[in-house]
């Protein structure tokens, strides 16, 4: 009967009980502190990037582009992927002039990746093969979305971040608008 009055009393190990509640709880603040920052840098450097590469395509800076070669100028303007072919590869560009008798914009995707190439050009005319600009003066509707791997998948963050994603990355998407200057 001693031993069993000795261990009800002992309080050894009680910090250890403590820490065993309380790191859980700790370390999932953590990681969905930094999941979330990551996530918001990472948004933040695309759009730069993507500000960037359209106002030199409104300058008329760019002699010729097509559509792998706006992908190489938006991923080398300072993505973190971890090079300019894997960010070619995940990213998606949807484009298309919108009209300015109606302003319809059909056909936006709501939440999918997925390319579309449009007339665009930074030239007078496009050629055929060209990712074309439309002409001058037409509004330019361009989203863009770039597929990035969480850092902690298994959290509740993460989790949620690639619960509509079969891929088990997450959609990184911005929109943008902008007017072919005429010339």
């Amino acid at each position: 009967m001693m031993d069993f009055r000795s261990f009800i009393t002992d309080e050894g190990g009680t910090a250890s009980i403590e820490f065993c509640f309380v790191i859980p709880i700790i370390m999932t603040i953590f990681m969905a502190s930094f999941e979330a920052s990551m996530f918001m840098v990472r948004h933040a450097m695309l759009e730069r990037s993507i500000d960037i590469v359209v106002r030199d395509i409104r300058l008329g800076n760019y002699s010729s582009l097509n559509h792998t070669q706006l992908k190489t100028e938006i991923c080398s303007g300072g993505m973190m992927a971890t090079d300019v072919a894997t960010c070619v590869k995940s990213m998606r560009i949807w484009m298309q002039p919108i009209s300015t008798v109606d302003f319809d914009m059909s056909g936006v995707p709501a939440k999918s990746c997925q390319d579309k190439r449009a007339d665009i050009a930074p030239l007078p005319e496009p050629t055929g093969a060209e990712f074309g600009y439309g002409s001058d003066n037409d509004i330019m509707l361009m989203r863009i979305c770039l597929k990035e791997e969480p850092m902690f998948p298994t959290t509740l963050v993460g989790a949620g971040m690639i619960k509509d994603e079969l891929d088990g990355n997450y959609a990184i998407m911005t929109t943008t608008v902008f007017v072919n200057e005429p010339g």
